[in-house]
């Protein structure tokens, strides 16, 4: 298995942003087990083809990565990344215990759940019966969405639900440029807390996005290797693309992890308080 990079640089990245000594900052016990959610309520989103960035990523990092593939119709993930992905559905309870059971199972191998539009208000409602949120935080397992977001009236306001129905859950609106074409929804899409900026993914150069739909190379090989089946000045464009694209995975990875730690600081300096205040009153 891969070593996880981010859990190799993470302390020193920790004490810079938070400007302790590295005595203060110790990294995390366990290792960063995430579960993203790749949702969209709309279809023409640019939801898979962010899944499939995401997977991408953590392959990296994890050299185990585990997808499952909620779409509908050719289950487009699957297709793309066959080796990785499941194709199920949630349905049944037998498919939601197969689907959710494998999201809090202890190990080290990440997942990425690519949700269809047809699936995206069921899935939810599952997880908010089932208290899945509350189950993966004892778990250590961390949950983020990434909500691919578009114009339409109904991504925001599907967004907006969420954060209403779960205001613990890290949600983060993705603004992909190829989607988007120039619309200005930010507005539309206001965060709530620091660890869920959202991810600007910026348009591909014209003329790659032949390549990333007919090629087998996935990004994480654009990534360290140069494909031969690609002309190299085109691999070289879609490695600089797809190296500042994981760049804004990494910083949503750390992002997560400060906020962690400046809880656990604050919770620490809190105990620390009563302990000593229940000293002197001895």
């Amino acid at each position: 298995m891969a070593t996880n990079q981010s859990q190799r640089s993470i302390t020193a990245a920790l004490e810079d942003a938070l400007g302790l000594p590295s005595a203060t900052v110790a990294p995390p016990k366990e290792p960063w087990r995430p579960v993203a959610i790749v949702a969209s309520p709309r279809p023409a989103s640019g939801k898979t083809f962010l899944a499939r960035l995401v997977t991408d990523f953590f392959s990296i990092d994890y050299g185990e990565v585990e997808a499952f593939d909620l779409g509908g119709g050719d289950h487009p993930l699957a297709a793309s990344r066959p080796r990785t992905t499941t194709c199920c559905g949630i349905q049944s309870t037998g498919d939601q215990v197969a689907l959710f059971d494998r999201l809090v199972v202890k190990d080290r191998i990440a997942k990425v759940i690519d949700v269809g539009h047809e699936s995206f208000a069921r899935l939810f409602t599952v997880i908010e019966e089932i208290g899945f949120l509350e189950e993966a935080h004892r778990r250590e397992v961390e949950v983020v969405v990434l909500f691919a977001a578009d114009a339409h009236a109904v991504s925001a306001q599907a967004y907006r639900a969420l954060q209403h129905r779960f205001p613990d859950m890290v949600l983060v609106p993705v603004f992909n440029e190829g989607v988007l074409r120039g619309q200005k929804i930010r507005d539309d899409y206001r965060v709530a807390r620091a660890s869920a900026v959202p991810l600007q993914l910026t348009i591909l150069p014209p003329g790659l996005s032949t390549y990333v739909q007919n090629t087998d190379s996935t990004f994480a090989e654009f990534h360290d290797f140069l494909p031969i089946s690609v002309p190299i000045g085109r691999a070289l464009e879609l490695r600089a693309w797809t190296r500042r694209t994981f760049i804004e995975f990494r910083e949503l990875e750390l992002r997560i992890l400060l906020e962690k730690v400046r809880a656990s600081l604050a919770d620490t300096a809190s105990t620390r308080t009563e302990q000593r205040r229940a000293s002197q009153a001895l």
